[in-house]
């Protein structure tokens, strides 16, 4: 159960939060338990889907890249709520199943190219400990551009910041 309440899509007193969720659903098909969290204060909520529309849909990252990056995130620092909606997402960016399941140990796997072997090095490195070296990171500059390895870096920075609500505030899977 989640610390604070929920505030509910057809209870939504505040005018600000029924135009915030409209949008929503239009972006993502549905309000997660996460916005309904966040919709206890409308202008964070406002300010949290900015950056997540960034991250999801305006990134220069390919899909594939972008989503294996949120889940080998997911997994290094254990956040069970985003692997359970970036696995379907992963998908549908033509992540295969070989390779979602292989992700808890990439390494020793062959299902991945060297592009998103030298993403995946790099994500689970900074999620582990907010840095890598010099070889992992130039491993990178071999397959993305500036541009790219900037998104890189704020998708992993992103995911960080949403394990540091969804953990804390105990929110809950949508089942």
């Amino acid at each position: 159960m989640a610390r604070i309440p929920y505030v509910e899509t057809d209870h939504a007193a505040d005018e600000r939060v029924r135009q915030l969720y409209e949008e929503i659903t239009r972006l993502r098909g549905s309000v997660l338990n996460l916005y309904r969290a966040l919709a206890n204060q409308p202008e964070a909520l406002r300010a949290f889907m900015a950056m997540s529309r960034h991250v999801r849909d305006e990134s220069s990252l390919p899909a594939d890249l972008r989503e294996l990056t949120i889940l080998v995130v997911a997994h290094t620092i254990d956040v069970p709520y985003e692997r359970f909606h970036h696995e379907p997402a992963a998908r549908k960016a033509g992540v295969s199943e070989q390779q979602i399941a292989a992700l808890p140990r990439w390494r020793e796997s062959a299902a991945f190219t060297p592009a998103q072997r030298a993403v995946l090095a790099y994500a689970e490195s900074v999620a582990r400990y907010h840095t890598v070296d010099t070889a992992t990171f130039d491993a990178l500059r071999e397959h993305l551009s500036h541009a790219q390895l900037v998104d890189l870096a704020v998708t992993i920075a992103w995911y960080h910041f949403c394990a540091a609500l969804i953990g804390p505030l105990e929110i809950d899977l949508e089942r």
